[in-house]
């Protein structure tokens, strides 16, 4: 066995902030700490945002056409047994990725059409058909539950995993892990993402900034 580097930095700093913000935005809505949600949230698609360039020209193992394979070589890879060794994301959990991405995309999409009618609303509420409103706010109310039930699903397979020797959770910690065969990925400088996160990121301050550190002032006043 031997020592390769499977994850470059881009994907594991997406990995765990995916993590951390959903608890935090999961949260946030429901203490209706709406300055603070919005915050996480543009925090997040920041992130999310900058991942879907990566899965284009980011590191080798990080990009869409290295993990995502057809739903007949996925049904292949899962029939066979033993399952053959993948160094990064197997057929099965490159369309989980796929699947988490989606979602948490169509949350901040939603997001930003949804209104309470009472506290706050979305920027892009006032530009929308009012059925639209109603739409966006019951799959936002939703499709978090969604998401967070596939957070535990992911959570519980990778502790088991790891259980059984395939260091998964070890692996997106550290970006290594003990191989059959040395791992000859091509990684790009997680400096290059960063700067994504940031570019993108001030998109979004200039756009909303503004208005989101005024709800931030009012709630923590």
């Amino acid at each position: 066995m031997q020592k390769s580097k499977i994850w470059d930095g881009a994907v594991r700093i997406f990995h765990w902030s995916q993590v951390l913000l959903l608890a935090g935005l999961w949260y946030s809505a429901d203490q209706e700490w709406y300055g603070l949600h919005m915050t996480l949230a543009y925090t997040l698609a920041a992130l999310l945002l900058s991942r879907l360039v990566w899965g284009v020209v980011g590191s080798e193992n990080a990009r869409f056409n290295h993990f995502v394979t057809s739903p007949r070589q996925a049904w292949l890879w899962l029939r066979h047994s033993p399952k053959r060794t993948v160094n990064g994301h197997n057929p099965l959990s490159g369309y989980m990725v796929l699947l988490m991405l989606t979602l948490i995309l169509l949350q901040f999409v939603t997001g930003l059409m949804t209104s309470d009618d009472i506290l706050t609303e979305g920027p892009l509420v006032a530009l929308v058909p009012s059925a639209w409103v109603g739409i966006a706010s019951t799959i936002h109310q939703w499709n978090i539950n969604v998401i967070l039930a596939l957070v535990a699903v992911h959570i519980v397979a990778a502790i088991w995993h790891q259980w059984r020797g395939d260091k998964v959770i070890t692996a997106m910690v550290t970006g290594n892990k003990l191989t059959a065969e040395k791992g000859e990925f091509k990684f790009r400088a997680v400096g290059l993402y960063l700067l994504l996160v940031l570019i993108i990121g001030g998109a979004f301050y200039l756009w909303q900034g503004d208005v989101v550190l005024e709800m931030l002032r009012s709630e923590w006043a």
